[in-house]
């Protein structure tokens, strides 16, 4: 990445070695392995010198080492507060600090030898020493023309010397990409890759907040759903002096907003190493920095300097956060209720704080979850005849869970016609048309479970049903028919299919463990038996019996007679 600094050995003065000069005006190209588009790289020369090699040898080394031409020349000479910058840097470091061998330098000469000698490549204080140059260039005294080929970018131009090369200010706003700078040795042609990095984020769902979360839940209407972004920093975190990272929500129709449950930084291992906010806490505050917001269906989280809200978060930790919503009465069914977030963060590490406010920033891409929520349709019919439909039999719908060891059951509490006329109000809204059959919570308490009558088709729609196995408990016959003495058992299956971030599913019924071609469940009943009618068949087999019983009674009392004139 950075070949850079380790390889200024080369500026080093070789005494009393036969050198030969390179020709003047020879120039180089350095490329660039990023594919990614809308970059404008620049090339500052930071120190220029005389490229010769070592007789005999394939070394090559920079002599008679100068300012490069972005920190000094026709008119402009940045070099002192560029040295004033490093004196006060070095002053302000650690003992053990590799700037404190850049004690005492005075010029290009002695700081490029400074560094040769004592900084190597990939270090923070290389970066240290990389944003201190950034800051002392001259404003267009770049090199090079940059080029884009489909694949990687070309500097071409480059006379030997030493380069910080870097993205164009204000050239990546809103990109998700991040601008890059770095300090290498152009004295060939050269291939680097960029130092940069960019966030992730990650959205999942879940029906219980500590539970696993994935891509897609299912769940019943007025639900509790939970919902977890994982935030992913950058690597390169450390080279910013201020963070600034923004989540920004957007709720589907039919889940509405409940309220932020916890937020935290995780390591790579999982583990909790710091806590924000965890609204289970005693006196629950947000920290200041940390600012929250939900405006309808949009949810937003915003860290307006992470680096102080947190000093010591580390690059490959990430921001966890969890919130909860509702599943509503407006909740799609058997169809994706699809939610997205993306993340705004702070994309320049060159950027110094002057007092702007958001710093630059770029956007990750979306990344979405996925509620769904399913429907009963029921069909009550003649057992002898499908064709003809039931009127008036109630039904109760339930569903078993073990609790505390023991099996308890949750009746289904649904929109009726009466409540709509009623116009009455759940969870703040009064129901309405739209509503009939909407499954709207469930009950322990029998008492309190929504009677469930067929029209005059036959039919009852429920909606808004997790998937699982319910049970459809008739308490009350159409006129004429027998009572069910069994519950049907129902049970909804559905199966889903991921396309990048699309989910489809596809939803399987059975009842009594058949499994039928749709949502509709058929439920027949057979007519009842009845004291028979007058004149009837029923009748005929009463007096034939009847007739039975009478010749058999006489047979035995003749019988008995003759046993006893006999004796």
């Amino acid at each position: 990445m950075k070949k850079a600094i380790s390889i200024i050995l080369c500026l080093m003065m070789v005494l009393g070695m036969s050198i030969s000069a390179f020709a003047a005006g020879t120039t180089h190209t350095l490329t660039i392995n990023n594919s990614a588009q809308g970059h404008t790289y620049e090339a500052y020369q930071l120190f220029s010198g005389i490229l010769e090699t070592v007789s005999g040898t394939d070394t090559q080394v920079l002599t008679n080492i100068v300012w490069g031409s972005a920190i000094a020349g026709d008119g402009y000479d940045n070099s002192a507060a560029l040295l004033a910058d490093i004196s006060a840097a070095v002053a302000a470091a650690s003992d053990d600090s590799p700037l404190k061998k850049l004690t005492g330098v005075k010029d290009a000469a002695t700081l490029a030898e400074a560094m040769a000698d004592n900084i190597t490549t990939d270090s923070e204080t290389l970066d240290t020493l990389a944003a201190i140059f950034a800051k002392h260039i001259e404003a267009g005294k770049h090199t090079g023309n940059c080029a884009f080929d489909g694949s990687v970018y070309k500097i071409t131009g480059l006379t030997p010397g030493y380069y910080l090369v870097k993205d164009q200010d204000d050239s990546l706003s809103g990109e998700y990409d991040s601008y890059t700078k770095f300090i290498l040795r152009v004295i060939k042609d050269e291939t680097v890759a960029p130092k940069s990095s960019v966030p992730s984020v990650d959205k999942t769902i879940n029906d219980t907040i500590d539970g696993t979360y994935t891509e897609h839940e299912d769940f019943d209407i007025n639900d509790t759903v939970y919902y977890k972004w994982d935030g992913h920093l950058p690597s390169n975190l450390k080279d910013y002096d201020t963070y600034y990272y923004k989540f920004y929500d957007t709720l589907p129709t039919g889940i509405d907003f409940v309220q932020f449950e916890k937020v935290y930084l995780e390591d790579e291992d999982g583990r909790v190493v710091h806590e924000f906010y965890d609204v289970s806490d005693a006196s629950p505050a947000w920290p200041a920095g940390l600012n929250a917001d939900n405006q309808g269906k949009n949810v937003t989280l915003e860290f307006t300097d992470l680096l102080t809200l947190y000093p010591s978060v580390l690059p490959g930790q990430k921001i966890v956060v969890k919130y909860s919503a509702r599943v509503t009465r407006d909740a799609l069914i058997a169809d994706a209720m699809t939610n997205s977030v993306y993340v705004e963060f702070s994309n320049d590490p060159n950027h110094e704080d002057d007092g702007t406010f958001p710093p630059p920033t770029g956007e990750t891409p979306e990344d979405v979850a996925h509620a769904f929520t399913f429907q009963i349709n029921v069909d009550k019919y003649d057992a002898d005849n499908k064709d003809k439909k039931l009127e008036g039999a109630e039904f109760k719908l339930y569903y078993e869970r073990t609790e505390n060891d023991q099996i308890v059951k949750h009746y289904a509490q649904v929109v009726t016609e009466e409540m709509i006329a009623a116009g009455t109000v759940i969870n703040g809204v009064a129901v309405d048309a739209d509503d009939l059959g909407v499954v709207y919570g469930w009950t322990v308490d029998e008492a309190q479970a929504s009677v469930l009558d067929t029209d005059n088709k036959g039919a009852i729609a429920l909606d808004g049903l997790d998937s699982g196995i319910y049970y459809l408990k008739e308490t009350k016959a159409p006129a004429g028919y027998n009572l069910m003495e069994t519950p049907v058992k129902i049970e909804i299956i559905p199966a889903y299919t991921e396309t990048g971030d699309e989910v489809e599913v596809s939803v399987a019924y059975k009842v009594d463990d058949i499994q039928q071609d749709s949502n509709t469940v058929g439920v027949r009943n057979s007519s009842g038996s009845t004291l028979p009618v007058t004149g009837g068949v029923g009748t005929t087999l009463f007096y034939v019996f009847g007739s039975i019983l009478f010749v058999g009674a006489a047979v035995l009392l003749i019988t008995k007679k003759r046993m006893s004139v006999e004796a």
